[in-house]
């Protein structure tokens, strides 16, 4: 009788399942935190004496 193959076990299977949801919950992370800075850093742009705020 061969023991049996690790990714065959529960276990094997339930560790592969993290990684992976690991792995989505890193790149989610990475993408929000790039999304948020990339508006934080953006600055509109303008002629030279033009307003930023139209109407003031």
């Amino acid at each position: 009788m061969s023991a049996p193959r690790p990714e065959r076990t529960s276990c094997g299977r339930i560790a592969g399942r993290l990684e992976i949801l690991g792995l989505r919950a890193v790149l989610l992370a990475y993408w929000g935190t790039t999304a948020v800075l990339a508006r934080r850093e953006h600055r509109p742009h303008t002629a030279g004496g033009e307003s930023v705020h139209p109407g003031r």
